[in-house]
């Protein structure tokens, strides 16, 4: 599987950042010979490499990148992707979240001088072994990102010179890709402690965690077009590796997402004061003076459903209410989901002491960081801290949880043709404390829409939407409808008017081909590449 080395290693970014934090003097482009024979700098420099995963600043930024929001400044490029206007010469102005290209590389070129490098290395072999697991961890979740933004890429293992020949680089399948991952993450899992005693570094649960995930993807439609029933099975069963192993859904919803011991947590990206995260002050509302980079749209905020279990919006663009459903229009946000409350401001919820105000003129709505949609993410919010833009917030990030492993063999055990299965792990979670949401009954097709729609709610605004749709193959419907705001008006009697406006251009409805279900690398690399590389579908 070797090939050559190609990509984001050009700019040596992670390099360059590997140098700073280890104190060191560059030698050409490789590290000085001292990081393999000194364990605190080897320590630092596997360190570095977590950000190849997620970096303290762009742990969020997928959030972008979904129906279910709206960024108003056109944050990370969002709007190449919501306006469906996506190339190869726009993809490389998207967020390091998305185009994950550069510095996936960038990352497996220093992993790759890293297994150059360990054998000879004089430090103790125990940690050697450690930190080569954590190397092999942080690669195959790299890998794993590649593919789900681009489909099959090439696996390199060797680090070439920066006047290196990429003339002969080569894709690998969408087969070897998915095997390699597994393979690191099975080496992973039999080297590591299932929960390393050392917080923010991988082990066993969270390898078997990405592993999970990884397989589920390969299972889906996208990449599985003949349904392969083993591809199914063993998506299952790595999700169900993780059921004996100590987890437990958390029994507050809103709570769990500030609490650095939850217990649904497998892996989680956690902060401190010294490498704080500032997402209460980016999302944080307005009125407070968060910046509200991105907005939960009404679309997201139709798809909560009302305590009897019903979706209470069946067509957001439209307003079309579910008869079936208990949904008040004049008094939208009675009977909902609890998650609902738990996961997003509307106008008349609280904040701290005091309520929300999205309506025109509202205390929320007033200045140029005010949502347009008529709300704010709670999810994530540090409200006891106060939202302040120099405060160092410590909330952590979830990557990984139980409730998505149960999802994901929800899914699993549906295409296998256990329905009673697919049932009862979607109803864990809906009648987790707090929620207690009416069992799911459905069966056939529509139990496939009812663990899609679950997926939705209970893991909003973590960075799986995106990617899922995608997956399912059916992005063609769900992103070439408007994203919906509210303009709210206070009526003189203290009632509200809720008016849907849309936040996006008629063109989206006619803009989509079937490229978009996969980012295109961009031009520039495939040019680099002298053609060998080859582009993605459509583009």
């Amino acid at each position: 599987m070797k090939t050559i080395i190609f990509t984001g290693l050009l700019s040596l970014v992670l390099f360059s950042s590997c140098h700073k934090t280890l104190d060191i003097n560059p030698t050409d482009r490789y590290p000085d010979p001292l990081v393999w024979q000194d364990e605190n700098l080897l320590k630092m420099f596997v360190n570095q490499q977590y950000n190849g995963i997620n970096t303290i600043d762009n742990f969020y930024e997928i959030m972008y990148f979904s129906d279910d929001n709206f960024c108003k400044y056109n944050r990370g490029g969002v709007n190449i992707v919501r306006d469906n206007i996506l190339t190869p010469d726009n993809v490389s102005s998207l967020t390091s979240a998305l185009n994950v290209w550069d510095i996936s590389y960038s990352t497996i070129h220093n992993i790759n001088l890293y297994f150059q490098n360990i054998s000879a290395s004089t430090v103790d072999e125990s940690v050697k072994e450690d930190l080569t697991a954590e190397m092999k961890f942080v690669r195959a979740y790299v890998y794993a990102k590649l593919i789900w933004s681009y489909g099959s890429v090439p696996i390199i293992e060797d680090a070439y010179e920066i006047n290196s020949d990429w003339s002969q680089v080569k894709r690998n399948s969408w087969d070897e890709c998915v095997a390699y991952i597994v393979k690191d993450l099975d080496e992973v899992i039999a080297s590591l402690p299932s929960r390393p005693a050392i917080r923010n570094r991988a082990g066993g649960d969270a390898a078997r965690a990405l592993k999970s995930r990884v397989l589920l993807y390969d299972a889906s439609l996208l990449n599985n077009p003949d349904n392969d029933s083993d591809k199914w099975q063993k998506a299952s069963d790595a999700a169900e590796d993780l059921f004996d192993k100590g987890y437990t859904l958390a029994p507050d919803y809103q709570k769990m997402f500030i609490d650095v011991n939850c217990s649904e947590f497998i892996f989680s990206k956690e902060f401190s004061e010294t490498y704080p995260s500032y997402l209460t002050f980016y999302l944080g509302t307005a009125g407070d003076g968060g910046r509200a980079w991105v907005t939960p749209s009404v679309n997201i905020v139709d798809a909560y459903e009302t305590t009897d279990g019903e979706i209470p919006v069946t067509n957001s663009e439209l307003g079309t209410v579910n008869p079936a459903s208990i949904y008040n229009p004049n008094d939208p946000y009675a009977n909902r989901d609890p998650r609902f409350y738990a996961s997003i401001y509307y106008n008349g919820s609280t904040f701290v002491n005091r309520q929300i105000e999205t309506f025109v003129g509202g205390y929320d709505a007033t200045n140029q960081d005010a949502t347009i949609t008529g709300y704010y993410i709670r999810k994530f919010i540090e409200e006891a801290q106060g939202i302040v833009g120099t405060k160092n917030y410590t909330a952590p990030f979830p990557l990984f949880r139980l409730s998505e492993m149960y999802l994901n063999y929800a899914e699993a055990q549906y295409h296998l043709g256990n329905e009673d299965k697919a049932r009862e792990y979607v109803n864990k979670i809906r009648s987790r404390a707090g929620v207690n949401m009416p069992p799911i009954t459905e069966g056939g097709t529509e139990l496939l829409d009812r663990i899609y729609h679950e997926r939705q709610i209970e893991l909003a605004f973590e960075g799986h939407r995106y990617f899922d749709v995608r997956r399912w193959k059916i992005a063609d419907e769900i992103e070439t409808t408007h994203i919906m705001g509210h303009e709210i008006t206070k009526n003189p009697n203290g009632t509200f008017t809720y008016n849907r406006i849309k936040l996006t251009q008629d063109s989206r409805k006619n803009d989509w081909t079937d490229a978009f279900y996969r980012l295109p690398i961009p031009f520039s690399e495939i040019q680099k590449s002298n053609n060998s590389l080859v582009q993605n579908a459509g583009y």
